[in-house]
């Protein structure tokens, strides 16, 4: 049996808090970290006094909240970068003093914001890359039967980060929805040969579910070595030295963008089997995730081209992207 409740005045109090409830409540909800039925237990008061005293000790100064200023410095950046690059919302991870590598701590805000903005009926593409990888293993799991999978881009035999099929196959799984893999290669070795590819029937199917997506997911990578298309082995210094010639810095779901955004186009892109540069820009939300300090030319790249409505990022980058362009 419950025990009867008593009034403030009744409290028994710890001495160390001068015989005032409202800073033992305090304390035991902010300091302790107990919840307010444990408050309540613990007092031998209802939750709704506990609620009554929480806001007794705020209003008295007992207790200040405010939010951590490394915190408000990235909503700070962030409402910057969406107001510069027209963007709907953006998302910047405050510099961590953790030792994960930079594209898992973006993956994991950028699954955070997926299932936040994530509707029931949703067709969502995804591309490729490793923080696209992180992100759909660190979603957590969700009832979304509704919402289909598409993977935007061909395959290739490369790596396990550079791996389309399995960014798609872990989201769809993670949020129970519908699972549509892309069969087909990523580059084919002759524009005719992809032109046999687009006429199958099958995939005939797959590109009109493909382009009617409601978002999209992708990240951006670099024309450097270590960039995650050539360690792959899906594109190779000798297939993209034209590109680079042409003005090229970014690669964006195997297609190229110059520094201002353009597309730039090539052999390449007569041999790609996925969603060009035009066809993504069509799609309502396109979420852009990527980081580092290595890739801020690109994603600048991305940014001006209007290829993303929503960025994903950490703090050092979003202050280059917007010292940059004062």
């Amino acid at each position: 049996m419950a025990q009867p409740r008593v009034k403030r005045s009744e409290l028994s109090t710890p001495p160390e808090f001068a015989g005032d409830p409202i800073v033992w409540a305090a304390w035991l909800y902010y300091e302790e970290r107990m919840t307010q039925e444990e408050v309540a237990e613990r007092l031998g008061v209802s939750r709704a006094s506990v609620v009554n005293f929480l806001q007794e000790a705020r209003d008295r100064n007992i207790v200040t909240i405010a939010v951590a200023s490394r915190h408000l410095q990235s909503v700070q950046i962030a409402r910057e970068l969406s107001r510069r690059y027209e963007l709907n919302s953006c998302v910047v991870i405050p510099q961590g003093s953790d030792e994960l590598p930079i594209y898992e701590r973006i993956g994991r805000a950028g699954a955070r914001l997926l299932l936040d903005i994530l509707e029931p009926n949703d067709v969502l593409g995804v591309s490729w890359g490793r923080t696209v990888l992180s992100l759909s293993a660190e979603l957590a799991e969700a009832k979304m039967p509704g919402v289909t999978v598409v993977q935007i881009a061909g395959s290739a035999i490369g790596t396990k980060e550079f791996s389309p099929e399995l960014c798609t196959t872990n989201i769809a799984y993670r949020i129970g929805g519908r699972c549509v893999n892309l069969h087909a290669p990523g580059i084919v070795s002759r524009p005719d040969v992809k032109k046999l590819f687009m006429q199958e029937t099958s995939l005939v199917e797959q590109f009109r579910l493909i382009r009617s997506c409601t978002k999209v997911l992708f990240g951006v990578a670099n024309l450097s070595d270590a960039s995650t298309a050539l360690r792959s082995g899906y594109m190779t210094p000798e297939k993209i030295k034209p590109y680079v010639k042409r003005g090229a810095i970014a690669v964006m779901s195997g297609r190229f963008l110059d520094a201002e955004g353009h597309p730039v186009l090539g052999a390449l892109d007569e041999q790609m089997i996925g969603l060009t540069l035009d066809e993504i820009a069509q799609i309502p939300e396109r979420i852009c995730v990527a980081g580092g300090v290595e890739k801020i030319p690109a994603i600048r790249s991305v940014l001006r081209g209007g290829y993303a409505t929503i960025l994903v990022t950490d703090e050092p980058t979003a202050r280059a992207l917007v010292d940059a362009d004062d």
